[in-house]
């Protein structure tokens, strides 16, 4: 009976929270490109009163490391901070992207054409492509 409990309240919260719509969004700025899909849903959830806010931080926080250079990152600031987190919160936006902004990663994290092994990778396959198996 603990077990049905603990599981009805986990259910609860997820539902509450709606923690369900939260995961899926981190997934679709993680592994798709789409700014303006990702925007309008950006805005829906910064201006939700059921998303908290460490999860409101955390998709601020993800948008701005997808669209560093397409995004207006100051607009997802503001309405970050009218969505209810704190300004020193919101100020990590700034912080992160200084750590682990465009200037500071590799490249390829969202798939960029400017990946160097995936340039590498294919050019030997281009290169090996029709040679024989000397083994067989």
């Amino acid at each position: 009976s603990k077990h049905v409990a603990i599981m009805g309240e986990l259910a609860r919260l997820v539902e509450e929270c709606s923690l369900m719509d939260v995961s899926q969004f981190e997934q679709e700025l993680a592994c798709a490109d789409n700014h303006t899909e990702h925007w309008r849903e950006l805005m829906e959830k910064l201006d939700s009163p059921h998303i908290k806010v460490p999860d409101k931080l955390r998709l601020g926080l993800l948008y701005a490391l997808r669209y560093e250079t397409s995004g207006n990152l100051h607009m997802v600031q503001q309405a970050m901070k009218k969505g209810g987190v704190p300004s020193d919160m919101v100020d990590l936006v700034k912080v992160m992207l200084r750590y682990a902004g465009t200037k500071s990663r590799g490249p390829g994290l969202y798939g960029e054409h400017h990946n160097i092994m995936a340039k590498m990778t294919k050019s030997f396959m281009t290169s090996v492509q029709g040679v024989s198996n000397v083994y067989s």
